[in-house]
């Protein structure tokens, strides 16, 4: 069981890094959602890829905001064919084209979930939407995008167009674990990223209980009384949040 040991304490020394590295970002973070939120506003989360993950994860959730908005495209997800995934999220315009769409609103946050940082949908979408005066959190691995080159006729990357940057401490190419063979295996961000963006936003919804503010937290669907209150907050932000319209 050596390897599986070995993951679970890289996953520890991750954690432990972003606790101790990334509170600042982060604080900054729940202070922009906070004013979005107290002002009526959504909170939007974008990623490619498995980064879509971290997106379906804190999007209509047990215990999680009803005020966050998924900025879902089908065509990114590596289940509607992983080629056609890729070559998208490099392929420039794609990204201006996927906001456009969206209701973005001044003062609102945008979370891009990115590990490398340096392919075009990433970049482009944090632009567009920092050009509607929205602000943007990078959730990415600084490590990892310093490494490589960005893929925006930019020559930017991700963490050098967002307002607010974590770092994930994802390394370069995201497998953490060294075999015996030399090849590495082990992707990490999936968790990290999770457990930082859910952390984020349980501060946020204690930000708002601390103002007196009641959080629009969903209850788990298979408690007996949760019905009547999930389905109020799904009214409250459906002229906001498209998916809860159906």
């Amino acid at each position: 069981m050596e390897h599986l040991r070995q993951y679970f304490a890289v996953l520890e020394q991750h954690m432990e890094k972003i606790l101790t590295s990334q509170t600042e970002a982060m604080e900054q973070a729940v202070k922009a959602m906070v004013e979005c939120v107290r002002r009526g506003g959504v909170i939007h989360v974008f990623g490619a890829g498995h980064s879509q993950l971290v997106v379906e994860e804190v999007w209509y959730r047990a215990g999680q905001l009803a005020c966050v908005n998924p900025l879902f495209d089908q065509n990114l997800w590596p289940h509607n064919g992983p080629r056609k995934g890729s070559r998208l999220e490099r392929l420039e315009g794609y990204g201006r084209s996927i906001l456009a769409d969206q209701d973005l609103r001044p003062g609102e946050v945008l979370v891009v979930v990115s590990n490398s940082g340096r392919n075009a949908v990433a970049v482009e979408a944090a632009l567009a939407a920092k050009e509607r005066g929205v602000t943007v959190v990078a959730l990415t691995s600084l490590e990892y995008s310093k490494s490589v080159q960005s893929r925006h006729s930019s020559g930017r990357r991700l963490f050098e167009v967002a307002d607010i940057v974590i770092d994930n401490q994802g390394v370069p190419g995201e497998a953490a674990v060294r075999l015996p063979s030399g090849t590495r295996a082990g992707a990490t961000t999936t968790v990290t990223n999770v457990a930082i963006l859910n952390a984020i936003l349980v501060q946020v919804a204690g930000e708002l209980a601390r103002q007196g503010i009641e959080p629009p937290v969903f209850q788990s669907a298979n408690l007996d009384t949760s019905s009547e209150h999930n389905l109020r907050l799904l009214d409250r932000y459906s002229d906001r949040i498209p998916l809860y319209r159906h």
